[in-house]
């Protein structure tokens, strides 16, 4: 090999041993503009439901019952009665806890997203908070695939290592290596 040729990559390196299923965990200047209008919009949401009150115990529980009210009576007229049960059962009784923990993580969530810190987690964050979203509108008048395009956009920065190209993570990858598990960074 000369010295002007490229080396060859190796099935040791972690960038090629995951090569048909993952790209390089360089990330990109596209998946990150993605993330960074990601980690916008959850920001957006959360501070309007905080202007909204909705962080609260009695926000949060008059959002559930909004949701699964008919249409017809000025509701969202959702149609899951089992994940309304599911929220009726858990989160309704304990909405002051889960308010706050909604509160706190989703602006976690937004602010990981928006400056690529510990991107990988936050992305798989909002790809679980995309999914409850989808399934407490689901039936309703709200259009539910919009939950689905902010799910893929959260997957697919999750996948393209979103925060490796203008984000915190490529500074963190540098400096300590790779996260446990690739999770983190």
């Amino acid at each position: 090999m000369s010295a002007n040729s490229p080396a060859t990559p190796s099935a040791q390196d972690p960038d090629v041993a995951a090569a048909p299923f993952m790209p390089a965990r360089t990330g990109s200047i596209a998946i990150s503009l993605l993330r960074i209008t990601l980690g916008v919009i959850i920001l957006a949401t959360w501070w309007d439901n905080l202007q909204d009150e909705l962080y609260t115990g009695d926000g949060l529980s008059g959002l559930i019952d909004w949701l699964f009210t008919p249409s017809a009576e000025g509701g969202n007229g959702s149609t899951l009665s089992l994940y309304e049960r599911l929220l009726d059962t858990v989160v309704v009784p304990n909405a002051g806890v889960f308010a706050i923990g909604q509160l706190i993580i989703e602006g976690l969530f937004g602010l990981g997203l928006l400056v690529g810190a510990s991107t990988r987690a936050a992305s798989i964050g909002a790809m679980v908070f995309f999914s409850s979203l989808f399934l407490a509108y689901y039936g309703g008048d709200e259009w539910i695939w919009t939950y689905v395009l902010l799910f893929v956009a959260s997957l697919t920065v999750f996948l393209g290592w979103g925060g490796r190209t203008l984000g915190v993570d490529r500074f963190v990858a540098n400096a300590r290596g790779e996260s446990p598990r690739s999770l983190f960074w």
